[in-house]
């Protein structure tokens, strides 16, 4: 009887044993890819914005803060304009929502099954600054309208042949 006492603790050492050496394998290996993408990845941390990009079913693609209770909706809205050119050339810009002419709240309740695919925006996009800020925008958008200033001389000042 004390013999099948002393085989059978060895057995129970043993597979705790097993074990224990399975669990630190699989914790130094995870913490191998850990620091192996905290390294590879560190200097360059791509942030996401609290902004998103929709694309829905009929091809409007819309901006915004997205949340998705009790529905998906978005806010602080800004949809992707498709113009054409004098030229026939398209154009592609982006506008606030709230501004179209005839004045909708700066919010869109969605369709869940119209939403082909969504994104988070990085905080280093350009759009997402020029949400943040939109007068800026507008102001520059406003410089760039106008025409050149054209230099002229009175005719009096000028020099005589």
């Amino acid at each position: 009887m004390n013999s099948s006492i002393i085989t059978m603790f060895p057995k129970k050492f043993a597979i705790v044993g097993i074990l224990l050496i399975v669990v630190a394998v699989v914790v130094m290996i995870s913490v191998g890819v850990w620091l192996g993408s905290a390294i590879s990845g560190g200097s360059a941390k791509v942030t996401a914005s609290p902004y998103s990009a929709v694309y829905l079913a009929n091809g409007d693609m819309y901006f915004g803060k997205l949340s998705w209770f009790p529905k998906p909706r978005l806010s602080n809205v800004w949809l992707l304009q498709r113009t054409v050119d004098r030229d026939n050339q398209p154009q592609v810009g982006v506008a606030e929502f709230s501004k179209a002419f005839w004045a909708p709240m700066d919010e869109i309740n969605l369709n869940p099954k119209e939403i082909v695919w969504w994104t988070r925006l990085q905080n280093s996009s350009e759009l997402v600054k020029a949400m943040e800020n939109p007068q800026v925008v507008q102001q520059q958008a406003g410089q760039q309208q106008l025409p050149p200033a054209e230099t002229s001389v009175p005719k009096n000042s000028q020099p005589e042949k």
